[in-house]
């Protein structure tokens, strides 16, 4: 039930009982006067008779005074006159306080209810010499009982039709007063809910429900200035990560220049080679045609090495489309080759066969390749470093929530002389690096986290001093951001 419609109800409920209870008080009211009335008009016929009985039954006898009675009777429709001694069997039947009374010579009046719908019996004392009689007064009470049904009813007429009325009003003014600003101020709480901060309510009275109009209204305007700020802010703060990024992929290119310098060597002394034979003329005929096919070939492949480190380094927005994850993870490695054989270590890829996911590869790429570096310079002297690609069933940890459940996994496991118990809870906070100085800036493994969470997955570490480290990254099966992960 609505607010107003309960208020109505209980001003109403209230109304109605006040009336009611009123209307009562004054039909009680009535019949007591009613009664006492009636009570008085015997009375007076009682003592106006017993004087006229008496005297005519000195000066003419009982009969007359009898007779006297009998022709009162005539005139009197409802009222019965009847004489009765005080020693009479009839008046024996009386309580003995009313007989206590008569016997005072005072007058007693009762209602007898045996007769339907009861008689008001009223005795007034008469002195005859030496022996009392009364006058018995005898009125059916049936008037009284109309005039009471007629005084109920008008009374019921008069409470309904005053309840009518005031429900009316009270349901118009409710309606007004409470109804009508309550919805609004639903309306605006629902319009705040669907985000239309803008969304304002006023209303034309000066009560409490203005009073929270205008603090729902104060609280849209302080909502919709922290939304423009979170909102700027988060622009600023993703700004910020991407540089961050961008930062952190053009110091890994900078690793890879030296590395990819030497790969570009090879194909460079080829294509020098080809051509002075070619300036020379020592290549004649088909020589010169197999010299020229040589040189396309070693420029092309000089040109994808190139196009992959630039592709690598160059910044973009993020963008999701179907990545085959071992595909991914064999150009990554392809791409770091160099840079793991100037120290002498190899670089093994275990799939078990082609996994497609809907991620941001080369946001993928930059994480895998920050891990797949970092192995490497982990590896003081030459061994494998193994990259391993599967699903496996595991537990999200406690700021990611959700239950267990299959995840794809990629694990870079190297062999370096790994991390101590007191360095593993800080490895992935910015800027925090164990490195020489100039050898890194403690951004690689950060990064690489804040990429794989905005796929909704994590990244874990376990390792043994001595003995190496191993890096895992955890990725949903389908494609979920942050926010659906967390839900």
């Amino acid at each position: 039930m609505k607010l107003a419609r309960k208020l109505v109800f209980a001003l109403v409920l209230l109304a109605f009982v006040v009336i009611a209870g009123l209307e009562t008080v004054e039909v009680r009211r009535e019949l007591a006067r009613s009664a006492q009335d009636m009570q008085h008009d015997h009375r007076l016929l009682g003592h106006t008779l017993g004087g006229s009985f008496v005297r005519a039954w000195e000066l003419e006898g009982e009969e007359q005074a009898l007779t006297l009675l009998s022709q009162a009777n005539r005139f009197q429709e409802q009222v019965q006159l009847r004489w009765r001694w005080l020693d009479s069997p009839e008046v024996a039947t009386l309580l003995p306080e009313q007989r206590a009374e008569l016997l005072a010579g005072r007058d007693i009046s009762f209602v007898d209810e045996r007769p339907l719908p009861g008689v008001l019996r009223s005795f007034t004392p008469v002195s005859l010499g030496s022996r009392q009689g009364l006058i018995e007064i005898a009125e059916p009470l049936t008037e009284q009982h109309l005039h009471l049904r007629q005084t109920v009813v008008g009374a019921a007429v008069a409470t309904g039709a005053i309840f009518l009325a005031f429900l009316v009003v009270a349901m118009a003014m409710g309606r007004r007063l409470v109804g009508r600003p309550v919805e609004q101020l639903v309306g605006l709480a629902q319009r705040i809910g669907q985000g239309d901060l803008e969304a304002r309510v006023h209303l034309r009275q000066q009560d409490e429900l203005t009073t929270l109009a205008d603090a729902m209204n104060q609280m849209a305007g302080g909502l919709a200035a922290a939304r423009a700020q979170v909102t700027a802010e988060t622009a600023a703060r993703l700004a910020t990560l991407e540089h961050l990024r961008h930062a952190d992929r053009l110091g890994t290119v900078g690793k890879l220049a030296s590395g990819v310098a030497h790969e570009l060597g090879t194909p460079l002394n080829v294509v020098l080679g080809r051509a002075k034979m070619i300036a020379s003329g020592e290549a004649e005929g088909d020589e010169t045609q197999e010299s020229a096919l040589i040189i396309t070939q070693q420029v092309q492949h000089m040109t994808g090495i190139i196009r992959q480190l630039l592709d690598f380094a160059r910044r973009r927005t993020p963008q999701r489309a179907p990545e085959d994850l071992a595909e991914l993870v064999a150009r990554t490695l392809k791409l770091l080759h160099p840079m793991a054989t100037r120290r002498g270590i190899i670089l093994a890829s275990e799939a078990e066969g082609p996994l497609l996911l809907e991620v941001d590869g080369g946001q993928i790429q930059q994480a895998l390749t920050n891990l797949v570096v970092n192995g490497i310079h982990a590896m003081k002297r030459p061994g494998t470093l193994r990259v391993r690609l599967g699903r496996a069933r595991a537990l999200p940890p406690v700021e990611l929530g959700g239950p267990e459940a299959e995840w794809v996994r990629v694990d870079v496991v190297d062999e370096g002389e790994g991390i101590s118990p007191e360095t593993l809870p800080r490895v992935f906070e910015p800027f925090f690096t164990t490195k020489d100085v100039g050898e890194g800036t403690g951004l690689g493994l950060s990064v690489s986290y804040g990429l794989i969470r905005d796929h909704g997955g994590w990244i874990s570490v376990s390792s043994e001093p001595g003995r190496g480290s191993c890096f895992s990254i955890f990725l949903p099966p389908e494609a979920r951001g942050p926010q659906e992960a967390e839900a």
